[in-house]
């Protein structure tokens, strides 16, 4: 639980490092260059990684596919839109990584478990409400239907990305997590260089500006990405830790957003938002119990 405790803090600061890297580049590009030094810095571990079964290759390549529509659909998502807002969207992950892991591994729920549930799910519905003062941002003059496709597409990767931790949990019951991030961040180098250069044939045009490839956070992107992902793997091949609590404690990124926006950049009512993120803390921690 200690991992995926830091995986999630780590994960909070990333969010803000993620729309910085994508702030003035396009998506695709960022994140082919991205998961390509991604590859490289894994690629060490080829001679363990190939020592697997192709079931597991085929399962983990459908992972990278849906992971690096996740990954496109969310930055697209945050660029365009303010993080306040999308960030308790999130929630989704919670009620879905909860039902699905005790559906798929028939893992035990304790009464006290539903209740921190509840609370953390309440907790995240009343921050949700408090967008008037929005973290990040202020807040843009966007249409409505822009909105609703912004959501849209973060509502998507949300539940992509909840699969993908079942896939997680479930591969790695059996396999190293080299092998998997091996394996992963090949497949993801593939799909997301071949949607970038798809994407260049659709417009006609290659999506780069000379200024793309000064992009520091794209560059140290990889490196953040390979580190927490060493984390979370190491948390979810401990066969005590349940996939369900895992999607809780990932809430933990929240927190960090909140906290860490707010005091960056001065936000009013933050003494309220506090409130809120006590009330989320104290489900994680009955869950824990």
């Amino acid at each position: 639980m200690l991992y995926i405790c830091v995986y999630a803090i780590l994960t909070g600061f990333f969010t803000i490092f993620r729309k910085q890297a994508v702030k003035d580049s396009n998506v695709f590009f960022v994140l082919s260059i991205s998961s390509i030094i991604g590859f490289l810095l894994v690629s060490w571990k080829a001679t363990e990684a190939i020592a697997i079964s192709w079931e597991y290759i085929l399962l983990i390549m459908f992972k990278a596919l849906i992971i690096s529509i996740s990954w496109a659909l969310e930055l697209i998502a945050i660029r365009d839109y303010y993080i306040s807002i999308l960030q308790p969207i999130s929630a989704i992950k919670v009620i879905f990584g909860f039902v699905a892991s005790v559906i798929i591994f028939s893992e035990p729920v304790l009464w006290w478990q539903l209740v921190g549930v509840l609370i953390v799910v309440l907790g995240i519905a009343f921050l949700k409400k408090d967008e008037k003062e929005n973290l990040f941002l202020k807040r843009l003059d966007v249409n409505k239907k822009k909105e609703r496709k912004v959501i849209i597409f973060f509502v998507i990767s949300c539940v992509l990305s909840e699969i993908s931790a079942i896939i997680d949990k479930y591969t790695l019951q059996t396999i190293t997590s080299n092998q998997l991030q091996w394996w992963f961040m090949l497949f993801c180098a593939i799909f997301i260089t071949l949607f970038f250069f798809g994407m260049c044939c659709y417009k006609k045009k290659m999506l780069v500006k000379k200024e793309d490839w000064k992009n520091v956070f794209m560059y140290a992107f990889p490196f953040i990405l390979i580190f927490m992902d060493s984390l979370l793997f190491k948390g979810l091949m401990d066969p005590n830790s349940k996939a369900s609590l895992v999607s809780i404690i990932k809430q933990l990124s929240l927190v960090v957003s909140v906290v860490v926006g707010g005091l960056l950049f001065k936000e009013k009512n933050l003494k309220n938002r506090l409130y809120y993120l006590g009330f989320i803390l104290c489900g994680i921690v009955i869950i824990l119990i």
